[in-house]
């Protein structure tokens, strides 16, 4: 690791130790010429909003592995997750300890070592190597297995092979994926339905068990929140799973309607269906509740130059945030390549080559939810209140830490709005140290930065100095510019 990859721990040292004092290049000594006169331009429309954090109402407990990525099997055979790819071991270490899911559509189009004419072969060295990334990042693995096109005799190799190589890094073993869509993508036939996967599943489980006894499984990587799939799934394999799974898209990233607009303006549904997966996991006694462990913006690889637009930070902080009030227990954004569309990190064949907008989100939401000492022993989540004009595109969110202090998430939306917030923080403390998201505007492709320095693609970020928010008799004021972000962390 180089001299200027940070590690997250570090850089949350790091950060911890800005104060009011602690701006960087005074510009002393400069020359600058007077600029010439002018009448004054208008600045942006302002709103002002109370925010007051709901203390007896607190949610999902956090831990360090909340946040997580996923990605398509066939990056496996790409020279990508590896214990020298230098670039990419970074951006997960800022993101500290996570879950890294490998399965997808890919998934049922791989075949261990090679035994399938036709498919993408995947061979002990692949999984080694998985396994050494995993490792060097102190990441766990979802690692998924083949269910449309494959043996039980070959499922039951693949996952004991993978349970050795992983360890404990692995989380659990994924079989198929997104089966309520077999019909539809001609894995199955059209009359093919829920009992049949069960059943199919069944088998596949049982050899898998058999040959890898700590395994632990999960499913059923089911494609849309519905009574479909997942609900009956909790109760009718809860003796055999660890984790209960599940997907999310706003809608087809091919669609004209699919906009960052309705990216931005929420979904109306998503609590009543994130609620209803917590509810199974509980009643069902699924040992380590669920992920979402596949999602993004659009499907269908997101919406060209609308899914990598920095619009999406602001986005994946909310959609996060709410998937831990509603009961989820980690999400996993997926991406992979460097297409227009949702990745949040880009690559060429295994190499970055960018840091797209959902990945500033994913660490700003990361820094936060892991508290000041890397969140090993939990974090809770707790909502806000909110009282401002209607309509406003403005959110907030807390995490009460395990060292006793607070921080909060608040996200400015709008597009053309300033927002001067008055934080009811309900507990004492001094200052609030800040790290800020901005970007050129919600459209932008590039050009957003955390506290005024970008992520690099060598896998670093060095972050500016920014003054610390005073706090007076529990209350802060800060003012936040149209299209951003800010999260504030109370002094220990």
């Amino acid at each position: 690791m180089s001299d200027r990859m940070l590690a997250r721990r570090e850089l949350i040292a790091l950060l911890s130790t800005i104060g009011i004092g602690g701006w960087l290049g005074s510009g002393a000594g400069r020359s600058v010429a007077a600029p010439a006169a002018s009448a004054p331009s208008p600045g942006p429309a302002r709103a002002d909003v109370s925010v007051r954090l709901d203390r007896d109402r607190p949610g999902a407990t956090l831990t360090s592995r909340f946040a997580g990525l996923s990605y398509e099997k066939d990056k496996l055979p790409q020279p990508m997750f590896t214990a020298g790819n230098d670039a990419l071991l970074g951006l997960y270490r800022l993101l500290g300890p996570g879950v890294l899911r490998i399965g997808a559509n890919a998934v049922d189009r791989c075949a261990w070592l090679g035994a399938t004419p036709k498919l993408t072969p995947i061979l002990p060295a692949m999984v080694d190597a998985l396994a050494g990334f995993a490792r060097q990042v102190d990441w766990q693995v979802i690692y998924g297995i083949n269910l449309a096109d494959n043996t039980t005799e070959l499922a039951a190799a693949e996952a004991a092979y993978a349970v050795r190589a992983l360890g404990d890094n692995l989380l659990a073993i994924e079989i198929g994926n997104e089966p309520d869509l077999y019909p539809h993508n001609g894995h199955r036939p059209a009359n093919w339905r829920y009992d049949d996967y069960l059943a199919e599943w069944r088998a596949m489980a049982r050899a898998i068990a058999a040959a890898a006894p700590s395994a632990r499984l999960a499913g059923p990587v089911a494609a849309s929140l519905s009574t479909g799939f997942t609900l009956p799934f909790a109760r009718d394999a809860a003796a055999q799973i660890s984790l209960l799974t599940q997907h999310y898209y706003r809608a087809d990233g091919r669609a004209p309607e699919s906009t960052l607009d309705l990216l931005l303006q929420g979904d109306p549904s998503l609590t009543q269906q994130l609620q209803s997966v917590t509810r199974a996991a509980r009643d069902d006694g699924v040992q380590l509740g669920w992920r979402m462990a596949e999602c993004n913006s659009f499907f269908n690889g997101g919406a060209p130059n609308i899914s990598n637009t920095y619009g999406t930070a602001l986005w994946v902080m909310d959609f996060m945030f709410r998937c831990a009030l509603d009961g989820c227990n980690g999400v996993n954004l997926h991406g992979g390549g460097h297409g227009p569309g949702y990745t949040p990190i880009a690559d060429d064949k295994g190499k970055v080559v960018e840091v797209r907008p959902v990945y500033y989100g994913l660490l700003l939401f990361a820094l936060g939810a892991q508290g000041k000492n890397g969140g090993q022993n939990g974090a809770t989540t707790v909502p806000a209140t909110v009282d401002g004009p209607a309509g406003l595109r403005f959110s907030a969110y807390g995490v009460l830490r395990d060292d006793g202090g607070v921080n909060v998430l608040m996200i400015n939306k709008q597009a053309e709005t300033a927002v001067d917030a008055e934080l009811l923080l309900g507990q004492t403390t001094s200052t609030l140290e800040p790290v800020w998201l901005r970007g050129a505007d919600l459209a932008a492709t590039s050009g957003h930065k955390l506290n005024d320095a970008p992520v690099s693609a060598q896998g670093t970020w060095t972050p500016m100095a920014k003054a610390a928010v005073p706090v007076a008799a529990q209350t802060a004021r800060i003012h936040m510019p149209p299209a951003s972000a800010v999260l504030l962390r109370s002094r220990p």
